[in-house]
């Protein structure tokens, strides 16, 4: 945006977004500068916050997500009540019930934004991987119904065929694993076969149509995943393990990376 001024007498023309306009400092040629700046201004800056917000929403996706979060608070006072910011403290929050109430409020909020269909998803994402998957179905519905060319199902991605009762997972308590087992005791352990003993638990659940469909959810995300069936307090559960890992101290670095990336918490377990 550029003005430029000259003597009264002067022709002088204002440069607005290649928009140019007669200059005689006129009341007429006053309002009508007021309005074009009042219409192009915000543009301008939406365009710009777009621009920023996107270059960080790459570095997330890269995993820079530490450097990110620096920059975080600057970005909230800077671009007040912006869907872009919104979504993106949901890709930043500690665990996913924060992420999903920020992507739900891009949802609410700012259904028309082009963040809203990828928020959508993440939110289906979310309850699928839970186990949830009647309500995962009800956010893919309001995904297809709301916005029918988004390129997650445009793409191919689509929700799969979901039983007919959802179920949350199995909370069963943590097992300290320790990190300093060597590549002697593993051998010693397997019977001189070097293996990774160790995998990430991310579900446990009571039906293996479940633990199947969890299964499937991270096969698509290219782990390897292994359903174990194990007794756990006179119950019969269908545990979820990903992952195949040397030692506790790699299973625990692993267990951070799914954490962030989908907001599912893990244990380390010791597979041998």
């Amino acid at each position: 945006m550029r003005l430029i001024s000259a003597d009264k007498d002067q022709a002088v023309r204002v440069v607005t977004m290649g928009v140019r306009l007669p200059f005689n400092d006129s009341p007429f040629t006053r309002i009508a500068v007021c309005i074009v700046l009042y219409v192009f201004t915000p543009n301008i800056f939406g365009q710009t916050a777009d621009r920023e917000l996107k270059s960080y929403i790459e570095k997330v996706d890269q995993g820079q997500v530490d450097e990110v979060k620096k920059v975080l608070p600057d970005l909230v006072a800077k671009y007040q009540n912006n869907a872009g910011v919104m979504y993106l403290q949901g890709r930043l929050a500690s665990d996913g019930i924060e992420a999903v109430k920020f992507y739900q409020g891009v949802v609410d909020n700012f259904p028309r934004s082009e963040w809203a269909d990828d928020a959508l998803y993440r939110i289906y994402q979310y309850y699928y991987s839970l186990g949830l998957y009647r309500t995962a179905e009800l956010k893919m519905q309001q995904l297809k119904k709301d916005y029918p060319t988004s390129p997650y199902l445009t793409g191919g991605k689509d929700a799969a065929q979901l039983p007919h009762q959802e179920e949350a997972p199995v909370k069963l308590p943590t097992k300290e694993v320790a990190a300093a087992d060597t590549q002697q005791t593993v051998q010693a352990r397997t019977g001189g076969t070097v293996v990774a003993p160790y995998t990430l638990q991310v579900g446990a659940f009571s039906s293996a149509t479940n633990a199947e469909k969890q299964k499937s959810f991270f096969e698509d995300l290219g782990y390897s995943v292994e359903i174990a069936n194990k007794i756990r307090s006179g119950r019969s559960l269908y545990l979820v393990w990903i992952g195949s890992y040397k030692n506790a101290e790699e299973a625990r670095t692993a267990g951070k990376d799914v954490k962030t990336k989908y907001k599912i918490d893990s244990i380390i377990v010791e597979k041998y």
